[in-house]
């Protein structure tokens, strides 16, 4: 009934009024965590010193590697991680490193044993890498499926998991452990994460799992309204993990939440990636996991793999590096906001003297809204659109006034400076 009533919601857009639609701030300011906005991934594929201007431009703050079904296919090498470090230097920014271990073996000889999870932690920190967060493994509960080995259950994975942590805290005390990395938080993937907390909730730092909503066939409406899923999951993760039935090992321990992987499709070659719509769900789904309290988020993909990516292989942006420019300034302190028009779908973030709202026109027609903040004044107005990004032009600077006209399925930030 939700996802009807939002549906119907954006379907009315062109009914509402024109009069400006009035936004209000409510409720009570909550921290942003430091790598809960512009995470990506990166992998072997992803030539990111061919994009450096793309990368830097979104200023990451993780990339995690070697990120999705390529890192239970190669192994966790000396020079893979040496070459994973120099892209984090080549980021201009102190980006976090997340790195993915080897779980699945596609051979007999993979580095895939407890001891190679150990070893890999062991070079790292000879050659300086700094990793913030080891993440055991990729989508286990695929690997019945698409790997074809259903011995993989949830327990199989946990039994895994405790040796390869045991492996990683060896060789560095101080590391913390994340997982499932769930291919979804919906249907069986949910089961498959809720079995392991059950049999692991006491060794994992960071509780994760992907969020790929559609296969790229949604209409775009109905695409768009899957954003606001996010937040519920967020909460139901929680749920799980605070509940003494569900959770009997682990249910005091304090943890971390992350999804370090999402994009509207999970389908590579499909639409809605490199779209608009991608885009403006990608944006949503990242402020919505940040007002929510996620510690981690990481896009999928930084550089091309397939239609994912802020930009192809030859370097053309995306909708998406559009998006994320903009998201580069929601940090400091999340702020609750109410817009008065069902399709515009807003956030506020207040960091130092300075406030920054985002704001999505889900409508495919101009909307207004009113720009008054009080206490703030108006310093800057830019937004952007399908249009905007196929001129390959800058963003378009809105007239600063007391209203503000948003063009259709655009993604507009606004910036305010504290009054003296």
């Amino acid at each position: 009934m939700k996802r009807l009533a939002l549906l119907l919601m954006l379907g009315m857009a062109g009914a509402t009024s024109t009069a400006p639609a009035t936004l209000t701030l409510t409720g009570e300011a909550r921290p942003i965590a430091a790598l809960a906005v512009n995470g990506f991934n990166t992998s072997w594929q992803m030539p990111l010193v061919e994009a450096l201007d793309a990368v830097r431009s979104v200023a990451p703050t993780s990339i995690r590697f070697p990120g999705g079904n390529v890192g239970d296919d190669h192994d966790l090498t000396e020079q893979s991680l040496r070459n994973y470090k120099v892209s984090l230097a080549l980021t201009g920014t102190n980006t976090k490193a997340i790195v993915q271990t080897r779980v699945f073996a596609t051979r007999a000889e993979a580095r895939n044993r407890p001891e190679d999870a150990g070893q890999a932690a062991r070079t790292a920190r000879d050659i300086g890498l700094n990793v913030a967060y080891w993440e055991i493994g990729n989508e286990p509960d695929l690997y019945a499926t698409n790997r074809g080995d259903p011995s993989w259950t949830p327990e199989k994975y946990c039994q895994v998991f405790r040796a390869q942590r045991e492996a990683i805290l060896k060789a560095d005390p101080g590391a913390k452990i994340a997982g499932p990395a769930t291919s979804k938080g919906t249907g069986s993937a949910m089961n498959y994460l809720e079995r392991f907390i059950r049999a692991c909730g006491d060794v994992v730092d960071l509780v994760t799992w992907h969020e790929y909503p559609t296969d790229g066939s949604a209409a775009d409406e109905v695409a768009l309204a899957t954003a606001p899923d996010v937040s519920a999951r967020v909460d139901q993760v929680r749920e799980l993990l605070r509940d003494p039935q569900r959770n009997p090992l682990g249910h005091q321990r304090d943890y971390q939440l992350g999804v370090t992987e999402y994009s509207l499709s999970w389908r590579s070659q499909g639409p809605h990636l490199a779209d608009q719509v991608a885009a403006l769900w990608a944006a949503e789904t990242t402020l919505r996991l940040a007002d929510a309290g996620a510690d981690v988020s990481s896009y999928f993909a930084i550089i091309a793999a397939g239609n994912h990516g802020l930009v192809d292989l030859a370097g053309i942006p995306r909708p998406t590096l559009y998006a994320f420019q903009q998201l580069r300034h929601y940090r400091g302190e999340a702020l609750t906001i109410r817009s008065s028009d069902p399709a515009l779908w807003v956030h506020a973030a207040r960091h130092a003297n300075t406030v920054q709202l985002l704001i999505t026109n889900t409508s495919t027609a101009p909307r207004p809204v009113a720009t008054e903040l009080p206490g703030y004044q108006l310093i800057g107005a830019k937004t952007f659109t399908q249009q905007t990004v196929a001129d390959e032009a800058d963003f378009i600077r809105l007239k600063l006034g007391p209203a503000a006209d948003l063009p259709g399925r655009s993604l507009t930030r606004l910036a305010y400076k504290r009054l003296p």
